[in-house]
C-alpha cells in the first residue's frame, strides 16, 4: 500500500512539474530586449522603477474610447506571475537608479527630502510589469505597466512597441493614465 502511494504521489508531482513548466516559459530575447529599452527609457520620475515588482502581472487588454481594443489582433499571453530576468532586475536596483539620477543632475539634497523619502529623495512606488502581448506577425508588441507609490497616486498605461529595422522601438503609451 505505501509503495503505491508513493508511486502516486512521485506521479502526481511530476505531472504537476509539467504543467508548471508549461507556464513558466523564459523570458525570449524579444520580452528582455522590449523590457530593458523600456527601463532604460523610462517615461516617468525615474526612481519609479526601484524595487520593481519581480514578476510580471497578466496582461489585460484596455479598452479605448471607441471601446474596441488598442492594438487589434493581440494574442494576450495566458499566464503571468514568471520571475523577471537577473539583467532586467538589475535596472531596478537602487545603487543603479540612484547613480542615474545623479548623472542627470535630479538627485535632491538629502537636507531638503521629506522624512518619508527613500535615499533618493524620492517617495516610493510599487512598478509593475505585465506580460508581454504580440500580434500574430510579431511585429507588434504591447504590455501594462502601473507605478503605484505611498502618495495614493501613480501613472501608467499601455506600452505599445514595434520592430523597426530588426530592433524593438518605442511607439506610444495608449491609455496613459495619472492619478
Amino acid at each position: 500500500m505505501r509503495k503505491k502511494l508513493a508511486l502516486f504521489l512521485a506521479a502526481v508531482s511530476l505531472a504537476m512539474s509539467a504543467q508548471v513548466a508549461d507556464i513558466a516559459q523564459p523570458f525570449t530575447s524579444d520580452e528582455v530586449a522590449i523590457y530593458r529599452d523600456f527601463l532604460l527609457h523610462y517615461p516617468d520620475q525615474l526612481s519609479n522603477i526601484i524595487g520593481m515588482q519581480d514578476t510580471t502581472v497578466a496582461f489585460t487588454t484596455p479598452v479605448s474610447s471607441r471601446s474596441e481594443p488598442v492594438p487589434p489582433n493581440l494574442n494576450v499571453p495566458a499566464y503571468s506571475g514568471r520571475k523577471l530576468p537577473p539583467e532586467i532586475m538589475a535596472l531596478t536596483d537602487e545603487k543603479e537608479v540612484t547613480a542615474r539620477i545623479a548623472v542627470a543632475g535630479k538627485l535632491i539634497d538629502p537636507n531638503k527630502r521629506a522624512p518619508y523619502q527613500g535615499p533618493d529623495g524620492y517617495v516610493r512606488t510599487h512598478l509593475t510589469l505585465s506580460e508581454i502581448a504580440f500580434d500574430p506577425e510579431h511585429k507588434h508588441a504591447a504590455f501594462i505597466y502601473s507605478a503605484t507609490c505611498s502618495c495614493l497616486g501613480g501613472q501608467g498605461g499601455m506600452v505599445l512597441y514595434e520592430v523597426k529595422h530588426g530592433h524593438w522601438r518605442f511607439q506610444t503609451i495608449e491609455n496613459n493614465w495619472v492619478g
